[in-house]
């Protein structure tokens, strides 16, 4: 089995791809179960954040992997080869340990990645769907992301989506204190950008969702007001700064509903940040003066704050990256010839078990012993030997002394032994 990474992140596609090709968390089990129902997939497990959409995979057939990946999305391979990468066995590794470390993301050491790794990786435990190296891959990744951000300044002044999200729109307003908020979901996302949100003052905070009580469990942690999204068209013309973080497949904010809300608010203007993949806004929102939409891949434009520490430590980080894939890749190398061994002794246990079935036929049939143990004996001799004569005769052919040399020292012979 071989280790494999196929996907694409912001680095390789804008928001418009990764929204085509993105899997909500509740989904991510169900597509794992598909995917490994192929028994010559043995593992995957599925990364898909606002940023980025990755299938691991554990499998001896990488081209399998490639359509499983394009077949799920409905696209051809061609039509999205360009924002893809495709990463084998140590670069796998490698690249793994950079996201888990936040190495790999918009915002250069943010924490809330390491989160989303391991969510993905408990779902495809749960659903059965690791082997023994995937397991251990990801384990490993865990203690490395965590060695990167205890032993580095990696995370030092936390910065995250939800924390730039919160950051522009104080460069906006300047101020909070005389803002109507609202908050549209009510998820892990919402939650983390609802705390950096709660460290300044604000007028009042609302919080809408699909499911009422989650709304409410959280608005009562953050002392706001709850409502289902069935209500957001009548109510969102209150609120002056609007955040969104759900995980609907459709826009939940069109440009009829914008319209509406301005006329209510005799076009004051509205702010509205969208941190979704897919979006929860449409984005023909933007052709309204009093409306300022901004989107995930606009949050990097937008960050002011100096990273310069960071990326120093990025260099501190990618040398235990390098070295730590190094030993993973170590031990990867030794199961794959302790697999070796297995296959040959499952290989010779299926020979013995063969030729002993027979002799037993033949005893039971009234066969003389003494005949049928040479019988035994010529028969294990002869199909034992049948490869490894084989390879010799190929080697002796071939003029490859290497070869052959080796195969004298395999099988301990001499071809000027005549004991």
């Amino acid at each position: 089995m071989s280790l494999f990474v196929i996907g694409l992140n912001h680095n390789t596609a804008d928001v418009d791809v990764r929204e085509k090709l993105s899997i909500p968390e509740y989904e991510i089990g169900n597509v794992v179960i598909q995917i490994c129902k192929d028994n010559r997939i043995e593992a995957c497990v599925i990364i898909s954040t606002c940023n980025r959409t990755e299938f691991y995979y554990s499998s001896d057939n990488k081209q399998l992997a490639i359509d499983s990946f394009c077949k799920w999305f409905g696209l051809d391979y061609d039509s999205i080869k360009q924002h893809i990468y495709i990463k084998s066995k140590l670069e796998c590794v490698q690249h793994l340990y950079k996201v888990s470390a936040g190495l790999d993301s918009m915002i250069l050491g943010e924490a809330q990645i390491l989160g989303q790794v391991k969510s993905s990786y408990e779902i495809s435990k749960d659903n059965k769907a690791l082997d023994t190296t995937t397991d251990r891959l990801f384990q490993s990744a865990f203690r490395v992301a965590k060695s990167v951000r205890s032993s580095t300044d990696i995370g030092k002044n936390p910065v995250s989506i939800a924390n730039s999200a919160v950051n522009l729109s104080k460069q906006i307003f300047g101020d909070l204190t005389e803002q109507s908020i609202l908050m549209i979901g009510a998820g892990s996302t919402a939650e983390l950008l609802l705390r950096y949100l709660a460290k300044n003052n604000y007028k009042q905070l609302a919080i809408a969702n699909r499911n009422l009580n989650n709304a409410e469990n959280l608005a009562q942690q953050f002392q706001g007001l709850a409502f289902q999204l069935d209500f957001l068209h009548s109510k969102i013309s209150d609120y002056d700064l609007i955040f969104t973080a759900t995980a609907s497949k459709e826009p939940l904010i069109d440009s009829e509903m914008i319209k509406a809300a301005l006329q209510k608010r005799k076009h004051k203007p509205m702010v509205i940040i969208d941190i979704a993949i897919p979006r929860d806004v449409d984005k023909s929102v933007k052709k309204f003066n009093d409306v300022f939409y901004y989107e995930v891949d606009d949050l990097q434009k937008v960050i002011s704050k100096n990273l310069q520490n960071r990326e120093l430590a990025a260099i501190e980080a990618e040398k235990i990256i390098v070295a730590e894939a190094e030993i993973f890749m170590d031990w990867y190398k030794s199961q794959q010839h302790t697999q070796l061994i297995h296959n040959f002794q499952r290989e010779t246990a299926r020979i013995r078990k063969e030729s002993l079935d027979k002799a037993l036929n033949k005893i039971s049939s009234g066969g003389d012993i003494e005949d049928v143990l040479f019988y035994l004996a010529n028969n294990l001799t002869k199909k034992l030997n049948h490869t490894p004569v084989k390879a010799i005769r190929n080697a002796i052919q071939s003029g490859d002394i290497n070869k052959i040399n080796t195969i004298k020292e395999l099988f301990n012979i001499d071809q000027n032994n005549d004991t």
